[in-house]
């Protein structure tokens, strides 16, 4: 791109939109991610201080996608800002010279300098095309690399997604659905979210993964549960629990966000039942996409496995830029 190629009225109006408009365009935006949410920041700013920033992208004064930075002070004197899986537009204006132009507009209001320091991992597919409008835009490539998810589409019928499970992994489910596992399904968390922790706690410790902490789940839980953003779902078998689920809900989209299973839940295949029933959840809340949380194909195969067999969509991000 060149700067012939600029959009003039295309801009970034910082500090003025309010959480109804965040959360309208939230969900116009369809495939949104969750750490572009009002509930994820507002958990990000009580637990870790990060100050969230709202920027709402207009083109020709109508709202076209929003964009949340993150923001904090060193020594009062250095701004530290990032943004993590941003810029969100809606569909019909998701092309390459409105998110090549509304990242230049990120980069102008966060320049790069001794007093300003930024990270950004942008939510655009990766491939050289997107690198090209990154160095054009003023930003520079960082060492981490792109993070790799699958989305599920979740507006195809039931049949169809059933359809397009992994044979290994629909057989897993039919063998599930046999074992008399009984689901619990808990909309607020305020029934099984402390229990899910607990399993989740220790299982991180002992298996030394990464993954939010007890309290920033327990703060999003409190920022997204009146908005019926949150799906626990709960396998118990012959009266004692043996696998759990969390489902965060934005706007049209979910994310799967923390899973746990025992011996007798894995034995039981209980996660294939769990996330299957969750997939028919979100359906009946008219959700249209599942962003299945993340996936590592060199460190996390069994779990990368678990995921492709679910019949989504794998897509890896530009990665890190500065």
């Amino acid at each position: 791109m060149t700067d012939q190629d600029t959009i003039p009225n295309l801009r970034i109006v910082w500090d003025v939109g309010r959480l109804s408009e965040w959360a309208s365009l939230l969900a116009e935006c369809g495939q949104s991610s969750l750490t572009q949410g009002f509930g994820y920041n507002q958990a990000m700013l009580t637990v870790e201080g990060w100050r969230p920033r709202l920027g709402i992208i207009e083109l020709s004064d109508k709202p076209i996608g929003l964009v949340v930075m993150s923001e904090r002070r060193l020594f009062r004197l250095v701004r530290v800002a990032r943004l993590h899986r941003g810029p969100l537009l809606r569909p019909e204006a998701r092309k390459p010279s409105v998110f090549a132009m509304v990242m230049k507009l990120i980069r102008q209001e966060y320049p790069s300098g001794p007093f300003n320091w930024t990270a950004v991992v942008p939510e655009w597919p990766a491939g050289e095309e997107g690198a090209a409008m990154m160095r054009w835009a003023g930003f520079r490539r960082d060492k981490a690399p792109g993070y790799r998810t699958i989305w599920l589409d979740l507006r195809r019928e039931e049949a169809a997604l059933r359809a397009g499970l992994a044979q290994k992994w629909r057989n897993a489910l039919n063998q599930a659905e046999r074992t008399g596992l009984r689901i619990e399904i808990d909309h607020d968390g305020k029934a099984q979210l402390t229990w899910l922790l607990e399993q989740y706690q220790r299982d991180k410790a002992e298996k030394r993964y990464r993954g939010p902490s007890a309290k920033l789940v327990i703060r999003m839980r409190t920022g997204m549960y009146k908005e019926g953003d949150i799906l626990l779902m709960r396998a118990v078998k012959d009266g004692v629990p043996v696998a759990g689920i969390l489902v965060l809900g934005h706007g049209k989209a979910a994310t799967y966000q923390i899973g746990w299973s025992d011996a007798a839940g894995r034995a039981a295949r209980a996660h294939n039942l769990l996330l299957w029933r969750a997939m028919l959840e979100l359906k009946q809340q008219s959700r249209e996409w599942f962003d299945l949380g993340g996936i590592l194909p060199d460190t996390a195969q069994g779990v990368t496995a678990f995921k492709r067999g679910m019949g989504g969509e794998e897509v890896e991000l530009l990665g890190a830029f500065r």
